[in-house]
């Protein structure tokens, strides 16, 4: 969609969603490719801070996207004031376009999302109790000794203005997505637009987890066009 502009891939991995110290260390690196990309003056060096227009389009996909881009925000705050170049204490201003996130935590998120890959057949048979071995061992850990909620965690990181410098975000959702459920998404709009994020939301009829550009491609790219567009006409 914008073959000259400069892509950088955030993986995440399952132990980072579980592991906050992971999740960090493996998204650390992101920054200074982001700072460069960014660099306002290729003669001095300083990178554009907080500009009125968006330069970076986020593109998170489910909860690895949502905890990546959550330790993104911490990533730039530990590096803020350390650089020789003009410190930056938050992801510079942006665009995010949500894709299957932020969802929320509940006994049959874990369920579904370790399995989640996995075929109906015997395969799926084997997996599913120790699936509810372990979704009941993190519901024992986080609702009986205090375990940090993670997922509650990111998106209240997402609708933090203190640490969110967002233009605009685009929820990308659907109504057959059992890890992350229409109504979660749409919770977190409420809250977001509570706290003043610009937001617009799309609804994937029938579409399940990250399965929206395969449903209706042209719809999708066309809803991230407008997302940045709208954004970057300011």
């Amino acid at each position: 969609m914008y073959p000259s502009s400069p892509i950088l891939l955030v993986k995440g991995r399952l132990a980072s969603l579980v592991f906050p110290n992971i999740g960090l260390r493996d998204t650390a690196p992101a920054v200074a490719p982001i700072l460069a990309a960014l660099t306002n003056d290729e003669h001095s060096g300083a990178p554009q801070l907080t500009p009125l227009r968006p330069r970076l389009l986020i593109h998170s996909l489910s909860g690895g996207g949502s905890c990546s881009l959550y330790h993104l925000y911490n990533s730039f705050l530990q590096r803020h004031g350390t650089d020789n170049i003009q410190p930056v204490s938050s992801v510079p201003r942006h665009v995010t376009i949500f894709d299957s996130s932020p969802g929320a935590w509940s006994y049959q998120f874990n369920v579904d999302l370790l399995t989640a890959a996995i075929k109906p057949g015997w395969q799926r048979i084997v997996a599913l109790p120790l699936a509810h071995m372990i979704a009941m061992t993190f519901w024992v850990l986080i609702r009986g000794f205090g375990l940090p909620d993670n997922q509650k965690t990111y998106a209240t990181a997402h609708n933090d203005p203190e640490k969110n410098d967002e233009a605009s975000r685009t929820y990308i959702y659907g109504s057959a997505d059992k890890i992350c459920p229409a109504r979660f998404v749409e919770l977190d709009s409420v809250e977001a637009r509570k706290k003043g994020f610009n937001v617009q939301l799309e609804h994937f009829e029938g579409a399940g987890h990250v399965a929206h550009v395969r449903a209706d491609p042209d719809r999708y790219w066309r809803i991230v066009k407008k997302a940045w567009d709208d954004a970057t006409r300011v």
